[in-house]
């Protein structure tokens, strides 16, 4: 993306130049074309529940299949494929926290989760990924995590990623190269011993707690497949923003909620299209060395969205590669069919045993926790810069000399992904601009029109007749088909979308996703089910009915009460930013900032 040249130039506009024109339309027409708008809003709402409905089926999905995989012994498996298959189930994983002025204890607790991995002593590498511009604090911090923990791993060490490197902009994307390359260095006699497709780097928040079965879960998965598979794979946890949910202003739970629900429901079901890996997840040595890869790019902001297509991509290339090779060296083109030819072979795999983080939170009270969390909103917003990328990407498909020897499967799903990257960052900002204006028409319409009328009368035909009375439905024409579309959906959405959230929640605070099935240990009644995670439950039998029904209703009220505002706060005006950045500066200009956090750990 930040290549010379007219084409990395245009599609850094893309984004900018399909949402600024639309959301103006929005507008002008909400002022001076009312009953286009109207219609536009209603095919933006039928458009939202048909999309919403098709993510709420998926998180039951997901839902149901965390529930399914929290209860195997994922350890078991793996030991059991060691006895059979010694020779070919070696395995090595590499961990990588990039973090920039986190809170010491929080990250003590994210080792020690770390620690109950059953492959940690044996197999397991940790990477302390500092930045070089905290400061003396952040060795001084770091030596004192490795002296703590060394005996929990296979090796624990800090790498410091020097400030103001050429090409490089400050973040995790950034650190977690500088890091990869130190591990390269520092663990090259191991890593040698070892077949790459067998070597696994994982890279996390410094705040994730994964699951304590994940790393057995994902190994087992990943050595059962064929190696060619396996090199082509990455592997994503089910993220869940749960860790201090009660304790954050409602906008920011309501932001939660989405992210579990969006995510949940796109490793659940990703026939429709590619689904990016977000926040915390693992890949192979031998996909993260690809010379079509090279480790993490240095300039950009969505690490985890960019690493995935990048690699989506490099599958792509590395097939085009290979058929020009055996063109060149046969003297005569190879019969591919246009529909049977090559497509991305590069899968996120999901391990449906998730991993719990905090949401943004700040210690100076409500409405610094809600400013902080905007930007960090603001920050995920700059992905739209990866739709640019693979608008980017396609197009130097398209001109490749081999172009015609893409399946056309391959066009359907990276326009689906660009697709579902339009869904996010544009159309649903564009529908909470459309609902916003909407309803500040109906509330302004219906004052004047009170206003304007005799209130004694009013009264009578309410009286008389009821609402009924007072509103002329009839009087409306065909725009009453759109004002029910507006409006009609909202109750059955925010029911469905409610209930889908709260079995959810409901399964972490009982401690039904986090519990480590191979442990001995039983939950005692004056005992935390989900020791880590604030509001959990105590004892083994989970929240009471009234407890539920709180829960619920919190819910609920997040969603009824604060869905707007959190559209509009989190959403709409981060992506009208980003998008301008892109327009402006190439995406490259923004300063990461990393979200505030609970100082408790």
């Amino acid at each position: 993306m930040s290549d010379p040249g007219p084409l990395s130039r245009l599609c850094c506009c893309i984004p900018g130049l399909l949402l600024f024109p639309l959301l103006l339309t929005i507008l002008i027409s909400s002022l001076f074309f009312q009953n286009v708008f109207y219609w536009i809003t209603a095919v933006l709402s039928v458009w939202t529940v048909f999309y919403s409905t098709n993510l709420a089926i998926s998180c039951c999905m997901g839902a149901w299949q965390m529930r399914r995989d929290v209860d195997i012994d994922w350890h078991a498996k793996l030991q059991k494929l060691q006895e059979e298959c010694p020779e070919s189930s070696s395995f090595m994983h590499i961990v990588v926290l990039p973090n920039y002025k986190e809170n010491e204890e929080m990250m003590l607790h994210t080792l020690h989760n770390l620690a109950q991995s059953a492959v940690a002593r044996q197999s397991m590498n940790v990477v302390l990924a500092m930045e070089e511009r905290e400061g003396e604090a952040a060795r001084e911090k770091a030596a004192r995590l490795i002296d703590t923990t060394r005996h929990l791993f296979a090796d624990i060490f800090a790498t410091f990623h020097p400030p103001d490197l050429p090409g490089d902009l400050a973040g995790k994307s950034s650190n977690t190269q500088w890091a990869y390359r130190q591990c390269l260095q520092r663990l090259a006699a191991p890593l040698s011993k070892y077949d790459s497709s067998q070597v696994f780097f994982t890279c996390c928040d410094a705040d994730t707690l994964l699951h304590p079965q994940y790393f057995s879960g994902l190994t087992y998965q990943a050595l059962t497949m064929p190696s060619h598979e396996r090199a082509w794979s990455i592997w994503q946890p089910p993220i869940l923003l749960l860790r201090n949910l009660f304790s954050c202003p409602s906008p920011t739970r309501l932001s939660g909620y989405g992210t579990i629900f969006f995510e949940l429901a796109g490793l659940a079901n990703q026939k429709v299209s590619p689904h990016c890996c977000y926040s915390g997840y693992s890949l192979s040595l031998a996909l993260a060395s690809h010379h079509f890869v090279d480790g993490w790019d240095r300039d950009v902001i969505a690490e985890d969205h960019h690493m995935f297509c990048k690699c989506y991509f490099a599958s792509i290339w590395d097939q085009l590669q290979a058929c020009s090779a055996e063109t060149n060296s046969a003297g005569r083109g190879l019969d591919f069919s246009f529909l049977d030819g090559v497509t991305s072979t590069t899968q996120l795999r999901p391990v449906f045993l998730p991993a719990v983080t905090y949401l943004v939170e700040s210690d100076d009270g409500w409405f610094a926790s809600v400013y902080d969390r905007f930007v960090q909103a603001r920050r995920h917003s700059q992905g739209l810069s990866e739709l640019s990328y693979v608008f980017l990407q396609h197009m130097h498909l398209l001109m490749s000399p081999h172009a015609s020897r893409i399946a056309m499967s391959a066009h359907v799903r990276i326009l689906s992904l660009a697709g579902k990257m339009t869904s996010v960052h544009m159309i649903a900002n564009m529908h909470s601009l459309a609902f916003l204006m909407a309803t500040l028409s109906i509330v302004i319409t219906t004052i004047r029109w009170v206003l304007s009328q005799d209130l004694t009368e009013l009264f009578n035909a309410f009286a008389a007749r009821g609402l009924e009375g007072v509103l002329s439905w009839e009087n409306l024409g065909a725009v009453k088909w759109a004002l029910s579309a507006i409006f009609g959906p909202i109750p059955p959405l925010g029911m469905m979308m409610s209930a889908t959230t709260f079995i959810v929640v409901k399964d972490t605070i009982e401690g039904k996703l986090t519990r480590d099935i191979s442990s001995t240990k039983e939950v005692q009644p004056t005992e935390l089910a989900a020791p880590n995670i604030q509001g959990s439950s105590k004892g083994p039998n989970g929240l009471g009915l009234m407890e539920k029904l709180k829960l619920f209703n919190l819910i609920q009220s997040d969603y009824f009460g604060g869905a707007l505002l959190t559209m509009s706060l989190y959403g709409l005006i981060p992506a009208s930013l980003a998008a301008w950045s892109l327009l402006t500066t190439k995406g490259t200009g923004f300063q990461y900032v990393v979200g505030a956090k609970p100082q408790a750990g």
